[in-house]
């Protein structure tokens, strides 16, 4: 075969090939594209469930172990807010300092308590600026991972760190979960590895996202 017959036929093959690398190419920078939204979404909610869960705690001592108690709490709890008028001198009396319990005791301060729900202390107006707004806040599926019909996982209990017992929590989903939909084989991506908030190995509320 002639050296110009050849030629002929390998060009609509490298073109083919050339199709092929570029399409590749392309389909690896739109993967990119979306799981970097994707990341950033389940990063917003499970900051979410933290505020949940720090806030759980205050009110029993605990973290919740289960998303049944987590999302009753938010939705039907109360959180009693103190709030104090007047104020205590800095005179003596008897030669004694005034503490707040005997000012609050003599009537120079009072205390009222009121009642507030606890979705709003939760997520109040200071959380809700840090928040990032491309991803409006919806208590209704707070637990769903974006894209799937899959829950996140929770876990809650006990460590001893310094011969102190330590509350603990972990909310998570892996990254095939947050993938759904999308074909992330072969890619840069540990599918079976974890995106979570805190630790049940650790003292942690952190995230092992990059940045908080």
């Amino acid at each position: 075969m002639k050296a110009k017959q050849i030629a002929l036929i390998l060009i609509p093959i490298n073109i083919l090939l050339a199709y092929f690398v570029f399409n590749s190419i392309d389909s690896e920078v739109e993967f990119q594209e979306v799981a970097k939204v994707r990341i950033i979404e389940n990063v917003q909610k499970l900051k979410d469930l933290r505020q949940v869960q720090i806030a759980y705690k205050k009110a029993n001592n605990t973290y919740a172990n289960n998303f049944e108690s987590l999302l009753d709490f938010l939705e039907n709890d109360s959180i009693s807010i103190i709030k104090a008028s007047g104020e205590t001198p800095d005179s003596l009396i008897n030669n004694e300092q005034i503490s707040d319990e005997k000012a609050l005791e003599l009537g120079l301060i009072t205390r009222d308590t009121s009642y507030v729900l606890a979705s709003e202390i939760v997520f109040d107006t200071t959380y809700m600026a840090s928040r990032n707004k491309e991803f409006p806040l919806n208590i209704n599926k707070l637990i769903t991972v974006p894209h799937s019909d899959a829950i996140y996982n929770i876990e809650a209990g006990q460590v001893e760190k310094g011969n102190v017992i330590v509350q603990v929590f972990e909310i998570s989903t892996n990254y095939g979960i947050v993938f759904t939909g999308l074909d992330a084989k072969n890619k840069s991506y540990e599918l079976d590895a974890l995106l979570k908030v805190g630790s049940m190995t650790e003292a942690s509320l952190n995230g092992n996202w990059k940045s908080e």
